[in-house]
């Protein structure tokens, strides 16, 4: 077994582990922690299985988005009633667990020994999606539709989070210097990396995805240490974000119009249209993800206005 084969029986293990870890263990923070190595090590057996762009995106998403937001929710957290005990929701727990890993089983089981021929279909035909990234074809040419609809759901939730949040989340109005300072470095270069990532997406692992989760943590770094204007807010928010699946269905319309197919892409201006929406998809994504964090569009339950 060559060194790389352990590297990845290591890897793979301790996914195994720090999953039954933050599923099991009865502590909020040490499941919370595993989730955020969980979320690390994901990223890095997606790169492992040559699949960059997913590993940039669970990078981003799964270990810090994500982890930003069990990290909030650990600090506002109500203490358990005495006596409280979660032993029947572990149990549970166990029990969809198994269930879950044993449709995997069988499911995987029953996938055919040859691969399909979808990828050397893709390949052959990458000429005319307007880019040359394979991963970002599939996504905005074969199953456009799919993307679309994550779109959606990314905008539903943080609409969603905007209509039941509690707290009205606001800006930091006069953080220490050395934040300050930090931040005036560190979001520059976050959103250089974002729009890098976004241009790049059409020839290398990058694209909306991974451009809209670092602008995002761009917005999160620059409201929590006090710049003004940098904090998604009520409705204007919830209307950015909501731009992009106006922009994607936009561009299904001039598809139909075009080539005659829903989303349809003619090559001689597919790749414009592509830098296009997915810039815009980029922005929405931003919008959406720091909302989700920050709360936007929560309502105050005393005095009934919008966040400031």
């Amino acid at each position: 077994m060559s060194g790389l084969d352990i590297l990845d029986t290591v890897v793979v293990g301790a996914v195994l582990v720090t999953a039954l870890v933050a599923v099991l263990v009865p502590g909020r923070a040490a499941a919370h922690t595993a989730f955020l190595v969980f979320g690390i090590l994901l990223a890095v057996l997606w790169g492992r299985v040559d699949a960059p762009d997913v590993a940039i995106a669970e990078a981003a998403l799964g270990g810090g988005i994500a982890g930003a937001l069990l990290v909030d929710a650990l600090e506002r957290r109500t203490p358990p009633p005495p006596g409280s005990s979660d032993g029947r929701r572990t149990v549970l727990a166990i029990i969809l667990g198994g269930v879950a890993a044993a449709a995997l089983v069988v499911i995987v089981r029953r996938l055919p020994p040859e691969p399909a021929p979808l990828a050397a279909d893709a390949f052959a035909n990458l000429d005319r999606t307007g880019v040359s990234n394979p991963i970002t074809a599939v996504l905005l040419n074969y199953r456009s539709l799919d993307t679309l609809l994550e779109i959606a759901v990314l905008v539903t939730a943080a609409v969603a989070v905007g209509a039941v949040a509690r707290e009205r989340i606001r800006p930091v109005r006069e953080a220490e210097p050395v934040r300050r300072a930090l931040a005036l470095v560190l979001v520059p270069v976050l959103l250089v990396l974002a729009v890098w990532i976004l241009v790049a997406g059409s020839r290398q692992p990058g694209g909306a995805f991974q451009a809209g989760a670092l602008a995002a943590a761009a917005l999160v770094v620059a409201h929590l240490c006090g710049i003004p204007y940098s904090t998604p807010r009520g409705r204007t928010a919830m209307a950015v974000a909501g731009g992009g699946v106006v922009a994607f269905v936009l561009l299904g319309v001039i598809g139909l119009g075009a080539t005659g197919a829903w989303l349809g892409l003619d090559p001689a201006w597919a790749g414009a249209a592509i830098l296009a929406i997915e810039a815009v998809l980029a922005v929405s994504i931003a919008v959406a993800l720091a909302g989700v964090f920050l709360g936007a569009g929560a309502v105050d339950v005393e005095s009934d206005e919008a966040p400031v």
